[in-house]
């Protein structure tokens, strides 16, 4: 069976999809979703705005670019109607190019950023289960609706009372649809060109997993509990390290460089990564620094944290190799923090990469964990109180 993730993207809908949320733009983090789920063969951006395109792509999905006729008018109000529209166009493209098209859609939000890829594979575990022709995502409501009267008091809408568990008299919770995501059988949606038809099979999710990022309340807010979600989701990987190596440069410095009249350079570290370190020194944890400059501030820099320190590298696996070979470590066991394409080869190759919030985009793509702070601005210190904490177990 075929599944493909669609994620519409409308300018005028939301024009906070290019604004970075814990370190990736907000479209950006629907598309790592997807692609980390193993039932989903590709994931299609649908858009009408040139500069979401490029962020779509440069995550790793294709992109669709369409014009008023599929987003319309309206803006938010429109967004259910735009993203049903998206997809069924999409399907049609898909079909007229491999001769038939995908079998199951998975329509994404990408205002959602608290969804997981284990949120989305148990959906579609669960419409297999149950043989439905689409499902929508849900949550329980334990809200009291109330309405104004003629007289324009208060008044209770609905009396109904979600069963406590305590002895309360039973009844069916409500749900709210959130449509953190929609699955649909592509046929029905070609035919009927919307996602929701047939027998539709209601997923509940957690209520925190449907925080939709409306303003700079929502934002902070979503970003505090990303974070902590996340740091739950990489505690295990982070407990099994073994060797933690940095860059130097865009790492440990803002990757800027101030340059004296005489030629002597010199850079900008965070002081709180020093104290990090030292936690992580003292838990047990090996530390190293492989940098391409070579450059007596770097010394200096590492000499002062203590770290091991082997620069002027062009070519940085080979010599990350030898430093496990001496150390008898797996490269699976390592965590490899940069933010530059000559990081790259290190990042693929071991367990667990991380980039800083600001890294070049190839690099974010294939990080495993990006921090919340930039480098050179508090990101080896984020890294290093992860790890502790994981180390600590929790």
């Amino acid at each position: 069976m075929t599944v493909v993730a669609i994620v519409p993207a409308i300018a005028a809908a939301n024009l906070a999809l290019a604004r970075p949320f814990a370190g990736r733009p907000l479209l950006a983090q629907t598309v790592a979703q997807a692609r980390l789920c193993p039932s989903i063969s590709a994931v299609v951006v649908v858009t009408d705005d040139a500069a979401l395109a490029r962020i779509a792509e440069a995550a790793g999905a294709r992109v669709m670019a369409f014009g008023g006729d599929v987003a319309g008018a309206g803006g938010e109000r429109d967004q259910n109607a735009f993203a049903d529209r998206a997809a069924a166009r999409a399907v049609d493209i898909l079909a007229a190019e491999a001769g038939e098209g995908p079998d199951l859609c998975v329509i994404l939000d990408p205002s959602r950023p608290l969804r997981t890829p284990e949120m989305i594979e148990s959906a579609l575990d669960h419409l297999a289960r149950r043989g439905g022709d689409s499902l929508l995502s849900v949550h329980e409501s334990f809200e009291t609706l109330w309405a104004e009267d003629a007289g324009g008091f208060g008044l209770l809408a609905d009396e109904a009372v979600h069963a406590s568990g305590s002895g309360a008299r039973g009844s069916r919770p409500r749900l709210a649809e959130n449509r953190v995501l929609v699955i649909t059988r592509a046929a029905g949606l070609r035919e009927w060109g919307k996602p929701l038809t047939g027998r539709i099979v209601l997923h509940c999710i957690p209520r925190s997993g449907a925080l939709q990022l409306r303003g700079d309340e929502d934002w902070c807010a979503g970003e505090a509990l990303y974070r902590r979600l996340h740091a739950g989701r990489t505690a295990a990987r982070l407990a099994a390290i073994r060797l933690l190596v940095f860059d130097f440069d865009g790492v440990m410095t803002d990757n800027r460089v101030v340059v004296f009249e005489d030629g002597r350079e010199g850079v900008l570290c965070s002081r709180g990564d020093g104290m990090g370190l030292d936690l992580v020194r003292a838990s047990g944890l090996a530390v190293a620094v492989i940098s391409k400059e070579g450059n007596p501030v770097v010394s200096a820099r590492c000499r002062k944290l203590k770290i091991p320190c082997i620069q002027g590298i062009g070519d940085k696996l080979p010599v990350l190799r030898g430093l496990c070979a001496e150390q008898g470590i797996e490269l699976q066991a390592v965590a490899y923090m940069g933010n530059d394409i000559n990081d790259r080869e290190c990042m693929e190759a071991v367990g667990l990469a991380i980039a800083p919030a600001d890294a070049e985009a190839q690099i974010l793509r294939i990080a495993g964990l990006v921090t919340t702070a930039p480098g050179g601005l508090g990101a080896v210190r984020e890294v290093t109180d992860l790890i502790v904490a994981a180390r600590r177990g929790g």
